[in-house]
């Protein structure tokens, strides 16, 4: 796959109209109004999205993200730094773009065949109840045959946010076969990255990912003070 297809008004209208109504910040328009105004900007979000896909770049401009830290459990300790979890809130047009990306490689892996059978997450139809299913019947099919079971789970803390940005894309080159400019669109959108933290009416300058922690820690007694 070299090439991400342009896609039409039906298919970007089913993403606008189905994706969450949840606001950034960074939004120019509220996400329920943009919705409903849809039909007079569809022609302007229509060249933006194609614009992004056939030149495989993701605008820098939907780049920066807003950190709110939300407690895990409202019962939750408060004053407890590990008790947060930082919330990345994205602009409502990079959300279309990454949607229209994640549905072309969605079906690019499905119809290749390079989804593992046995996978349950990110997929339609499977979550963790198919996984689940399907390991107690491993189990009782060893059990009934008088073999032994042993089961390895791993679980990575903070996994997602500190893969190197390096593997995904060569393993998207390498063993899903992706190149052009389907590869240079993926480069581009986790190149260059930003965010700010904002707690109520408090917010940290502009920052890169890096510093994540550094902002987060800061804001954090900037709220108990």
């Amino acid at each position: 796959m070299s090439v991400f297809e342009a896609t039409d008004s039906k298919t970007l209208e089913e993403i606008v109209q189905h994706l969450k109504s949840s606001t950034c910040n960074l939004d120019t328009l509220p996400t329920s109004f943009f919705k409903s105004v849809f039909n007079c900007l569809e022609a302007d979000l229509l060249e933006v999205v194609n614009t992004s896909l056939l030149s495989g770049t993701f605008p820098n401009s939907l780049k920066t993200a807003v950190v709110k830290p939300l407690l895990k459990k409202s019962n939750l300790d408060n004053t407890t730094l590990s008790n947060y979890r930082p919330i990345s809130n994205l602009p409502f047009t990079g959300k279309i773009i990454e949607k229209v990306v994640f549905n072309q490689l969605n079906n690019y892996l499905n119809s290749n065949g390079y989804l593992d059978n046995f996978q349950s997450g990110f997929r339609p139809h499977h979550s963790t109840e198919t996984a689940l299913v399907k390991i107690i019947n491993d189990i009782r099919l060893n059990s009934d045959s008088g073999k032994i079971s042993v089961l390895v789970l791993l679980d990575l803390s903070a996994a997602f946010d500190t893969v190197d940005h390096n593997i995904p894309l060569e393993r998207l080159e390498s063993w899903v076969g992706l190149s052009g400019m389907a590869l240079s669109w993926f480069r581009s959108y986790l190149e260059g990255r930003g965010y700010y933290v904002s707690i109520g009416e408090h917010k940290s300058s502009f920052n890169c990912f890096c510093n994540f922690f550094i902002s987060l820690i800061f804001f954090f007694f900037v709220l108990l003070l």
